[in-house]
């Protein structure tokens, strides 16, 4: 705990006025100062600021408070961190705490350390995109539509084609090479050494809700190789964890919080050319499906509504399913808003700026409600245009497609009307409907196949409960890093029996495929194209970067390969961990003994495989 003492004294030496200031405007009104709520969309200003009893008051929305309240309530972060950080301003050292073990201060020292390289970084990148050497990187801008206002604004940059220019650049500013480390600005090589994780691409800073720099996105420049992926990410890191970051919310939380409302769109540039068109509650994910803790962020932003912008290509139409997961059960309205493809594929940035602002205002403002889309979306695939007249088992398809929507919406009103929604539009009983729901909803049903591997697109399969996105995700990425890697080194198949990779796709679609790899049936060079109708563009594009010229299999292949399946059966044992802790709740107490002794089951083999890996990572 911070001294009482302390947090006083920094509350008198802070200028309440000046900090608010910062963040709305203020006008002095008597000995009060006062301003439109950042808190609550209003035209009339009835946010006042009393300087004398340093505290505020909204006469609006009753939100009231010191300095402190306010920057959580407007910056979502804790306690802790703002008092430092304000004490910091004014100079008021707090002293360590006695309790505070070794580990936690190496914590706070490394997130400082990874803030500063990770600002530096950013400072570099803008600095020689505005160079003689940012020429072709300002004028793709340009063709882009972006203004220099706007590439100022999201501190756009770009990296130099060396290996080792942002080392050489920032040594002598005081960023050590073990700080880009661990920012993830700089990777290892295999045989000793680091060079520049980024090379010869526009730079695309990520910041937290407080607007500090937390990571990177890099572009590719035109002309580029096409091996080269089009995009890449800075990895995790402390500061920097993906399932967790929606870009541009630093710059799109205020109008989030007036609006109530997020336009959710995939790319980067997506939300910078919306913002530069007017949309300024835009933002996007960072190479991932939305998360539980995304829509959380979003929640702090006092976000009442998502409204999902995508392509209205098939991965488009596809891409709310995903989406549902984290929205549904939030409490969070979901919308969709569908762009039109009659012209050819058109990004949202590029709609807003053929169409102009008022046409993607009015494709948003129409946009249906998730659940009526994910319905719609269902009926049309199994039952056509007339659902009533649909034989038994086309309705029974729809159903199933939406059985795991269903259960994923809290009991209670909103479930209700989105079952008699569903029971309308089949024509059947909502009473049998529900109790089908009640009795086997997707939120508590329990895989038999718990380690089945499946690819996250297109909607769930029958019967199955989808995955948390966050766990899919986890499962996912390593699982594919190990197709590449056994693809890359096919004299690693023993190993890979041995790890049990096979077991993660068994009875899925890609499992004749692994069964090709594991008996040198399958050229490396052949595995993109084999894997393209089952992965997204980004994941075919990662597996063809990993492969290489055939070559002997090192320690570091095989350990990569090892630590990807450990990672992805360990994700696959959390899905199903989670699944029966949830069955057992709703089974009540006692528990079924069968339930509960999977339950302990898994929870054995979590802690056999969480410990193989901290032994493979400590070498």
């Amino acid at each position: 705990m911070i001294p009482e003492a302390v947090i006083d004294e920094i509350r008198s030496r802070v200028d309440i006025v000046a900090v608010i200031g910062r963040h709305m405007e203020l006008k002095r009104s008597g000995r009060t100062w006062k301003g439109c709520c950042v808190f609550h969309g209003e035209r009339t200003a009835s946010f006042h600021v009393y300087p004398e009893d340093r505290h505020f008051k909204c006469y609006g929305c009753g939100e009231y408070g010191d300095v402190f309240k306010f920057l959580q309530k407007l910056q979502g972060r804790e306690f802790p961190e703002i008092v430092r950080a304000l004490a910091s301003e004014v100079g008021v050292e707090i002293p360590e705490r006695e309790e505070d073990s070794a580990e936690q201060r190496r914590r706070r020292e490394e997130r400082a350390e990874v803030l500063a390289a990770c600002a530096a970084a950013a400072r570099y990148f803008a600095a020689r995109l505005a160079s003689a050497h940012g020429e072709v990187g300002r004028a793709y801008l340009a063709s882009r539509g972006l203004t220099g206002e706007t590439v100022e604004r999201f501190r756009l940059g770009l990296a130099s084609t060396a290996w080792d220019d942002l080392t050489a650049r920032l040594a002598p500013k005081g960023v050590t090479e073990g700080a880009l480390d661990k920012a993830g600005l700089v990777a290892h090589r295999e045989g000793g050494g680091r060079y520049d994780r980024f090379r010869a691409r526009l730079m695309v800073p990520i910041s937290g809700l407080d607007g500090e720099v937390i990571g990177f996105g890099g572009r590719v420049l035109p002309g580029a190789p096409d091996k080269l992926a089009k995009y890449i990410n800075s990895p995790e890191s402390v500061l920097y964890k993906k399932s967790k970051v929606l870009y541009g919310i630093d710059l799109a939380r205020e109008h989030i919080r007036r609006t109530r409302q997020a336009v959710l769109v995939e790319g980067y540039f997506d939300v910078i050319g919306l913002h530069q068109a007017g949309v300024k509650n835009a933002v996007a994910v960072c190479g991932t499906a939305l998360t539980p803790e995304h829509v959380e962020l979003l929640k702090r932003c006092d976000c009442r509504e998502v409204v999902l912008l995508f392509d209205g290509d098939p991965a488009g139409q596809a891409a709310p399913a995903r989406a549902a997961q984290a929205l549904l059960p939030s409490g969070v309205t979901g919308k969709v808003a569908l762009l039109p493809t009659a012209g050819g594929k058109v990004d949202p940035d590029e709609f807003a700026r053929s169409q102009g602002l008022s046409a993607l205002e009015a494709l948003v403002a129409a946009a249906p409600p998730l659940t009526e889309f994910l319905l719609e979306r269902a009926v049309r695939v199994h039952c056509g245009e007339a659902p009533a007249a649909a034989p038994m088992e086309s309705k029974l398809a729809a159903f199933r497609e939406l059985k795991p929507f269903l259960g994923l919406v809290p009991a209670g009103l909103a479930r209700t009307f989105f079952e008699e929604r569903v029971a309308k539009r089949l024509d059947v009983s909502p009473a049998a409907l529900a109790a089908e729901v009640e009795a086997g909803g997707a939120a508590a049903e329990v895989s038999s196949r718990p380690h089945q591997l499946t690819p996250p697109e297109p909607a769930p399969a029958p019967r199955a409960r989808p995955a948390a996105p966050a766990a899919r995700g986890a499962l996912w990425g390593p699982a594919v890093d190990a197709l590449g890697l056994l693809a890359s080194f096919p004299q690693l198949a023993a190993l890979a029996r041995e790890e049990h990779l096979l077991a993660l796709f068994e009875a899925g679609p890609l499992e004749a495929l692994v069964r090709e790899l594991l008996e040198g049936a399958l050229p490396a060079e052949a595995l993109p194209e084999r894997l393209a109708p089952h992965l997204q563009p980004k994941d075919v594009a990662h597996v063809r970067d990993l492969l290489g010229p055939a070559r002997p299999a090192t320690e570091a292949a095989e350990r990569a390969l090892r630590e990807a399946i450990l990672r992805a059966r360990l994700a696959a044992v959390e899905q199903e961990h989670d699944r029966l802790t949830e069955a057992v709740k709703r089974a009540g107490t006692p528990a079924p003994a069968d339930l509960a002794t999977r339950q302990i089951a898994t929870w054995r083999r979590l802690a056999e495989l969480k410990k193989r890996l901290e032994k493979l990572e400590r070498g």
